[in-house]
């Protein structure tokens, strides 16, 4: 679990190149947020972050930056873990929200990610005649809101921390954000039953060849049998008269 310290630094942050790992650090986190998961998840750059900016928080948050506008990650699945982290540490759960795709090939270019209580659930019509289920959803419009650019790294265009219902630190679920991104393990398995399905498909395939050669087989021996049981049949018809005739003899 990582670690939070609400102690501030002395000096502003510059706009210098360093990954999310020493800025974490700069603000006094514990080391362990250096786990290997989180630093190849969420390598990013920091922005300045001017010290009027930033104000002091309950021990409820982590020490966060508030204005995320600017923040860089390597990648979608980069921004959906930082964010999943944060969410996890605040007391959250995150729920994918819109997709922008771009209109020249089709891919992603934009993803929103949003409090699972974000907007509100739309009446349901038979709330006449069945048990009206409980309000989860409230309106909150806590997000973030990240896009791709020409780097091909992913920027936070919009973040808002602000949360309209109570928050529970700690319980967030920290496996949502590899429910859509598959371990190396999972991967290797893919991989592993991919192959297995390719030699079945060859064998599939040489014993559909075996069979329509036995199949082939069996026809012509049926033509040749049915042309001997002709043949017989032929014979018998011809011999018929001729023993007619020898019995009137």
């Amino acid at each position: 679990m990582l670690t939070f310290s609400l102690t501030r630094t002395d000096r502003i942050l510059t706009p210098s190149d360093f990954t999310i790992i020493d800025f974490l650090m700069e603000l006094g986190i514990d080391d362990s947020v250096t786990d290997d998961t989180l630093r190849e998840a969420a390598m990013v750059e920091v922005d300045s972050i001017p010290d009027e900016n930033r104000e002091e928080e309950s021990s409820a948050e982590p020490t966060y930056k508030q204005d995320q506008d600017g923040q860089e990650f390597e990648s979608e699945a980069a921004a959906h873990a930082f964010y999943n982290a944060y969410a996890a540490e605040v007391g959250f759960i995150i729920r994918v929200s819109k997709l922008s795709r771009s209109r020249r090939d089709g891919t992603a270019i934009g993803r929103a990610l949003v409090c699972n209580k974000e907007g509100y659930r739309m009446p349901d019509k038979r709330e006449k005649i069945v048990r009206q289920r409980a309000e989860t959803r409230v309106g909150c419009r806590a997000m973030i809101m990240v896009r791709k650019v020409g780097s091909g790294k992913w920027v936070v265009t919009k973040f808002v921390k602000e949360h309209t219902h109570p928050l529970n630190p700690g319980s967030g679920r920290r496996d949502c954000m590899f429910e859509q991104y598959p371990s190396q393990n999972e991967h290797d398995k893919i991989r592993e039953l991919s192959q297995q399905l390719a030699i079945e498909k060859k064998r599939s395939v040489t014993y559909k060849r075996q069979l329509e050669v036995i199949f082939d087989y069996i026809e012509e021996h049926n033509v040749s049998l049915s042309k001997k049981i002709q043949h017989i049949v032929d014979s018998v018809k011809q011999m018929e008269p001729k023993e007619e005739e020898h019995n009137h003899s």
